[in-house]
């Protein structure tokens, strides 16, 4: 294989006045101005016509305008997933969509600030590989993500959540970051139905194109075939699908096919069995920037690239963050607000519904105990809503090194949160949920595709600001979950797919299809990075790869597979091309 090309942009601002500033592709003037810009803008019309700008302005042109207007605010007027750097002068601005949906990272080095949408480049350009960052991989092996600004390379950093950067002569400076508002938006029950329709469809139609074909990942879950009733309603859309045949307990296509019915569109589905989980790889001979899922799924990557191209797709919607603007599976922590707000009669008459309601047979003083008390603490300490209840890491990944776990905290890691706060317990849930959905959407950028561009429209700002703003007392029902986005959809969607209380997981296919390829356990036992690093115990490792599913968590698992093929692929870095000079 060969190496992507640039994805997005590679720009280096140096340190010293008057040096010129290197840019690859090139930058896009504006005045005096440079700009190079990533992504896609929604609704950029109404943008052009707000800050006086022709019908014809590029995206960057209307971010450039933007930032002169709004200043700090930017990132809140200006909706889409895009990262852009503008620079006049000495002085340059790094900014990126308010949820960070395409990333923007940076490495300061004693002559320039580097800076890239594409971390494979950075990493190659600036020579991050040689010097991983620990404390990521800590985070991987204990959770399967890192929320913070890290990389895997401890020379790069990358933008948060709602930050920006201003640089002079080289040198940035961090402003900003996200502080998620739980103001409640006081409505009526089917006031907030019409409240969440209304926005998922401008969100939708945000994320769609004017150019080109326009499909959707359908997976038969509620948030796939809710995006495809707003598409359908909007453009003429494709559905891509990948099915399980010959495994039940993975596959959807049943509920694929209910969407569909509701919401017709052309259907491509994609058989998961030829092209699974661990049918490519585990050698894939290019330098791969990060352990991410997408390294075990290469080839389902692969084959709906090639779906895609064959129709022409150019923008892919997904259904990612739905789990979380849509508070799936949210336990009641705002009983801990009630207990924190002294309301003990309230809480107490809350605790009773829950045990009545909820047909899971807990009494009342259950809920007191798991909901409100162990809310309260967590909340107060920092420990996370999100996770529970969490495996202790040494019964998850039992081959991990004893020494390894304890010295690098593994437990503690796993068990504290974001330091992005929310006001509520109840918020803070949704805020780990929305922060969690950012971080799978981010990473699929790390491989993107040269086929489409992939867009995340359940996690734009609109959709997240109203989960924040959703009351306790309408976004949790002990009698259903979900149940403002199935009263919401009801006629849009599926009956079928909106009634349905459960969604299988792909685990019983993808344990399938470790055991179908022999070559990743050979791989993956021979002369192991993780063991050789002092992450994993040799004789655990290797008496977990015959049978993973019984060893231990399979995320922990899957994520030490993914760090292990990606140190094997460090090697493939290749030499630095554009900031030496060499055509890029």
């Amino acid at each position: 294989m060969t190496q992507p090309a640039l994805q997005g942009f590679l720009v280096s601002l140096p340190t010293t006045v008057g040096a010129p500033i290197q840019g690859w592709p090139q930058h896009e003037p504006v005045g005096e101005t440079a700009v190079w810009f990533h992504g896609y803008l929604a609704n950029p019309a109404r943008l052009r016509a707000e800050l006086n700008l022709a019908p014809s302005a590029s995206f960057g042109r209307i971010v450039e305008a933007g930032l002169r207007r709004w200043q700090a605010n930017t990132a809140e007027r200006i909706i889409g997933e895009y990262a852009v750097v503008i620079v006049n002068g000495p002085d340059a601005v790094l900014v990126g969509d308010r949820m960070g949906l395409r990333p923007l990272y940076y490495a300061v080095r004693p002559n320039a600030t580097v800076v890239s949408t594409d971390l494979a480049a950075l990493v190659r350009e600036t020579g991050a590989w040689r010097e991983l960052d620990e404390e990521y991989l800590a985070d991987m092996f204990s959770t399967g993500m890192h929320l913070g600004p890290r990389t895997p390379y401890r020379g790069i950093r990358r933008l948060q959540v709602g930050q920006f950067a201003t640089c002079h002569t080289g040198r940035p400076r961090l402003r900003g970051g996200w502080r998620p508002s739980t103001d409640p938006v006081h409505e009526t029950f089917d006031g907030h139905q019409e409240l969440l329709r209304d926005t998922v469809k401008r969100a939708v139609a945000g994320a769609l194109s004017p150019d080109g074909t326009q499909a959707v990942e359908l997976s038969g879950g509620l948030d796939t075939s809710t995006v495809l009733a707003a598409a359908t309603g909007l453009a003429p859309v494709a559905a891509l699908s990948f099915t399980h045949p010959g495994f039940p307990g993975s596959d959807e296509s049943s509920w694929m096919r209910a969407a569909l019915e509701t919401s017709p569109a052309p259907w491509h589905p994609i058989d998961a069995t030829e092209h699974g989980t661990f049918t490519a790889g585990p050698e894939l001979g290019i330098f791969l920037p990060a352990p991410t899922r997408r390294i075990i799924n290469w080839a389902p990557s692969a084959a709906e690239e090639a779906v895609a191209r064959e129709l022409g797709v150019s923008t892919l919607l997904t259904g990612e963050g739905g789990d979380a603007v849509f508070f799936a599976g949210l336990l009641p922590w705002y009983l801990a607000d009630l207990l924190r707000n002294g309301q003990p009669v309230h809480l107490w008459r809350e605790a009773l519904r829950w045990s009545a309601e909820s047909g899971l047979g807990r009494p009342a003083t259950f809920w007191l105990r798991r909901a409100a008390l162990e809310g309260r603490r967590r909340w107060r300490r920092g420990r996370t809503l999100t996770l529970q209840p969490s495996a202790r890491i040494t019964e998850a990944a039992p081959w991990l090194r004893r020494e390894y776990v304890e010295g690098h905290g593994l437990q503690r890691r796993a068990e504290f949160t974001t330091p992005i706060r929310a006001q509520t317990v109840h918020g803070q849930a949704v805020v780990e949920n929305v922060l969690r959905g950012l971080e799978f959407a981010r990473s699929r950028h790390q491989f993107p595709s040269a086929t489409f561009e992939l867009r995340h429209p359940l996690l734009a700002p609109p959709l997240v600001d109203l989960a924040l703003a959703t009351p306790w007392n309408i976004a949790v029902d002990p009698r259903i979950d979900r149940a403002v986005q199935r009263y919401a959809f009801a006629g849009l969607v599926s009956e079928q797919v909106l009634r349905r209380r459960s969604k299988p997981i792909a685990d019983e296919a993808m344990l399938h299809g470790f055991e179908r390829h022999p070559q990743w356990r050979e791989f993956l036992a021979e002369r192991p990075q993780i063991v050789e690093r002092g992450y994993a115990d040799a004789d655990a490792w290797t008496a977990a790869l015959p049978a993973p599913g019984r060893v231990g968590a399979v995320t922990q698992f899957y994520t030490a597979i993914q760090i292990e093929v990606w140190l094997r692929h460090l090697h493939h870095v290749g030499a630095p091309a554009l900031l030496t000079g060499a055509a890029p």
